[in-house]
């Protein structure tokens, strides 16, 4: 029997959710027309489409009670993403170096999953106003586009806003948050946004413009990697941008809960969360490790190649932020290998980052831990702890599938684009750096190369696992099973 979805209650949202990003066009279209730029007309077809699309939807629904409930909230941000990108990615069609359907999509769906990767070969013949969005796409899409939505209507303030923000703010320890999600979101974009008019005002200081400070703040506190320029972080040849966005990466990669209590006062919950605490190390672990390899390699020789160059790094890479500074694959192979595992483990749940995070990896670790005792001790109880909280077995199952179904997406993916010629190394890079929402290349797609290389159908591949990826696998892949569609 079919379950009864309020497809209405959907449409009425989605139709908001339209007129919210029509606005955001207006932002990037003033810079263009002051400029004169001829990629004006772009954001005017994207801000048309969603204005009018958005009028019409909003009309025709307005007077639709919301009933969103656990199904709507998956079909929501499923859809709302879907079609933010598409209409997101016209000002990079009409704009004054045009890219492919392919491409533009590719490019949009990066900006606003926070991966990075791109398919412009050359970013500094773009305009002010089309750097500009690419920014703002992943500022936006760093804590979610349903989460922002769920800041500025005041209709979601209810059990259907909580639906929303459970489907797509998957990792943030609920039980911490106020009741009233509305103003859960607003806090959260509070912290947010201070955070990046911080960062934005300490960039400005150093070498960088306004303009630049700007854009790199928005995709640097998102965990985004997207620049203005195309030699990225190390355009500027400066140890103090390297050392202001690397705290900063660090920061993005926190759970905004823990950010969300300390602007609360509860500075204790900060210091002594078990997740931070293995976020923080796995970071020193890999520095060290990176460092080694270096001096080994003989390219520790200043202050810079031995302290920033791995430590920054090493936060670029685990916060999914995919800035580059220097060419990580001349460092050997086993560089390359600490590099996969840093995109595989990610920071921690509840951040702007990607990948499997170290919440999940910190339950499974002590989980093995128990495991490995019991057939020592079969009769002994064992439980998995983090946080001081004990972690039901339903979660331990969930967090076990959720791993197994991300290694799975990984190997499919890799199949496909080996079919089409792509070679075994770059094709499992691509795919890892895709679903972990990372956007480092390497081989083909890396700094003799770029993502443009690839096919088009390949693409659209890659284009799907950045947003499985970035909704957290699940709130996707329900919507290919016939029980989301039936009772």
């Amino acid at each position: 029997m079919k379950i009864e979805i309020s497809y209405r209650s959907v449409a009425r949202v989605l139709g908001q959710l339209l007129l919210v990003e029509g606005g955001l066009l207006l932002v990037p279209l003033a810079l263009e027309i002051i400029d004169r730029e001829p990629g004006w007309r772009g954001f005017v077809a994207g801000a048309v489409v969603a204005l009018g699309g958005g009028t019409v939807m909003w009309r025709m629904f307005r007077h639709t009670p919301l009933r969103l409930k656990r199904r709507e909230g998956f079909m929501l941000v499923s859809f709302g993403w879907i079609i933010f990108s598409l209409i997101g990615m016209l000002p990079f069609i009409f704009c004054a170096h045009p890219l492919s359907v392919a491409d533009a999509f590719f490019e949009t769906v990066s900006g606003f999953t926070t991966t990075g990767a791109t398919t412009i070969s050359d970013v500094e013949v773009l305009s002010k106003g089309v750097l500009l969005w690419r920014s703002m796409l992943q500022w936006i899409g760093g804590l979610g586009i349903l989460l922002f939505m769920l800041a500025v209507l005041p209709s979601l303030n209810d059990g259907s806003g909580l639906s929303v923000y459970n489907a797509e703010v998957t990792g943030i320890t609920h039980d911490k948050l106020r009741p009233r999600i509305r103003y859960t979101a607003n806090c959260l974009w509070a912290i947010y946004g201070v955070l990046t008019l911080v960062l934005m005002l300490l960039l400005w200081a150093g070498p960088m413009s306004l303009f630049d400070s700007v854009c790199h703040a928005m995709t640097a506190i998102s965990t985004g990697g997207f620049s203005t320029r195309n030699a990225s972080i190390a355009y500027w040849h400066s140890d103090y941008v390297t050392g202001v966005l690397t705290v900063f990466m660090f920061v993005g990669g926190v759970n905004f809960a823990l950010l969300y209590g300390a602007w609360q006062g509860d500075w204790r919950s900060l210091w002594c969360n078990d997740v931070l605490r293995a976020y923080a190390l796995i970071v020193a672990l890999g520095y060290l490790a990176f460092l080694i390899t270096l001096i080994a390699e003989g390219r520790a020789d200043t202050v810079s190649h031995w302290l920033f160059d791995p430590l920054f790094h090493v936060v670029s890479t685990i916060t999914t932020t995919g800035y580059t500074l220097a060419d990580f694959s001349v460092w050997g192979t086993f560089a390359l290998l600490l590099t996969l595992l840093l995109m595989l483990s990610g920071a921690c749940a509840g951040s702007t980052t990607g990948a499997i995070k170290a919440d999940r990896l910190l339950a499974l670790v002590r989980n093995l831990n128990n495991e490995v005792k019991k057939s020592v001790a079969p009769k002994r109880m064992y439980v998995v702890r983090v946080n001081g909280r004990v972690v039901p077995d339903e979660d331990m199952a969930r967090i076990s599938a959720f791993i197994t179904i991300y290694g799975v997406l990984i190997v499919i993916g890799a199949l496909i684009v080996t079919a089409y010629g792509i070679s075994l190394d770059d094709a499992f890079f691509a795919v890892i750096s895709c679903v972990g929402n990372n956007g480092l290349g390497y081989g083909l797609t890396g700094s003799a190369g770029g993502y443009h290389l690839l096919p088009d159908a390949v693409k659209w591949v890659l284009s799907l696992m950045m947003l499985t990826g970035r909704l957290e696998l699940f709130s996707v892949l329900v919507l290919f099973f016939r029980i989301f569609w039936r009772r």
